[in-house]
């Protein structure tokens, strides 16, 4: 039974959300920049200042061991554009896709990027039905007209590729448009549409505000089917960021959604506190000692 509401639900090769935070504000994504750009549009990478890791994991049918399981990793490289790698994991013994993508990012001027990835894509289907490898690609593109605002703008699997000729079932084309607004200092507002080549146009939505740059809070909705969101995102000094997040429709009820990105600390040059006075004998300049932010 499991079997058949988990392939009913969910199509094979279908792009599937990384991000508790993403979840939180409506299941959109595109113009957000975080380590999980490096899953949902690749250009937004190209504004990540330092490397950065993401974990993110939602049991779909909770009690049912059917999971969607995320890991990226972005490391930007100055002046050469970011790298990024990611993993996704999707269903359970009986079911499961794993997609692995390799992505570049890189900015054509200060307001404008672009970037591209490449994906492998594996669905396994038990009981002695074999599985499928594909492979394909996806690109995006980021626009900050002003600081506040981030228009983009991604396609997935331009390739339009068959799963099964005889039944005419294609791994999924996706387009989507997004924006996000910071419209007051830490409120954000984010909006997207999205449409494949046989489903009904998705709007998807949701509000962000952080709270003395500690708690943020998130809400937001999506169409088709008809979803709410809510999430909770605690960041800590030493790089660590938690996200929780749920959502709920009705085929699913209430699924949680989890995430944790770590960022590197940037490093920077102070001089020595216990040794104002003290001086190189080679430079004729104080000592220094590096720390991180």
């Amino acid at each position: 039974m499991l079997l058949c509401n988990t392939t009913s639900l969910f199509a094979i090769g279908d792009l599937r959300i990384a991000g508790a935070r993403q979840v939180g504000m409506g299941l959109n994504s595109i113009s957000m920049i975080n380590a999980y750009s490096a899953y949902n549009n690749q250009a937004a990478g190209a504004y990540l200042e330092r490397p950065t890791f993401g974990l993110y994991y939602a049991p779909v049918f909770l009690g049912q061991g059917v999971s969607n399981i995320s890991g990226i990793i972005a490391v930007p490289i100055k002046k050469a554009g970011t790298f990024g790698i990611s993993v996704n994991y999707f269903g359970y013994s009986l079911f499961n896709e794993k997609k692995v993508g390799l992505s570049y990012a890189m900015k054509l001027a200060k307001f404008i990027s672009i970037g591209i990835q490449l994906d492998y894509l594996n669905a396994k289907i038990g009981n002695g039905y074999g599985s499928k490898n594909f492979a394909t690609f996806e690109l995006g593109v980021l626009a900050k007209p002003i600081d506040e605002l981030s228009i983009a703008f991604h396609v997935y699997n331009p390739l339009k590729l068959y799963v099964d000729r005889a039944t005419g079932e294609k791994v999924q084309t996706l387009f989507r448009l997004g924006l996000t607004y910071e419209a007051i200092k830490k409120f954000f507002i984010s909006a997207q549409i999205e449409k494949d080549l046989k489903n009904k146009l998705i709007f998807r939505g949701g509000v962000e505000y952080t709270l003395k740059e500690i708690v943020s809070f998130r809400a937001g909705v999506a169409t088709d089917p008809v979803t709410g969101t809510f999430g909770l995102g605690i960041n800590l000094k030493q790089g660590l960021t938690f996200d929780a997040a749920f959502s709920y429709q009705g085929n699913l009820g209430f699924q949680p959604h989890f995430g944790i990105i770590y960022t590197m600390k940037k490093k920077r040059i102070i001089p020595k506190s216990t040794e104002i006075n003290a001086v190189d004998d080679k430079t004729n300049t104080p000592k220094q000692d590096v720390i991180t932010k």
